[in-house]
């Protein structure tokens, strides 16, 4: 591998590393990645937090 290379993967690392850390934290607030905001009356069921759900 020669510099370039070794650089850009490094970069790409990072920014990666960086975004899961933000995607923990933001769960661990108890924000979670559902995008009905845990307001269930405008999710259609296909963000995965249960709104929706025939069964509830």
């Amino acid at each position: 591998m020669n510099w370039p290379t070794i650089i850009v993967a490094s970069l790409v690392a990072i920014v990666f590393v960086v975004i899961v850390a933000f995607e923990v934290r933001k769960r661990k607030s108890g924000k979670g990645s559902c995008s009905c905001g845990a307001s269930c009356g405008g999710c259609a069921g296909g963000c995965g937090c249960g709104c929706g759900n025939p069964e509830e």
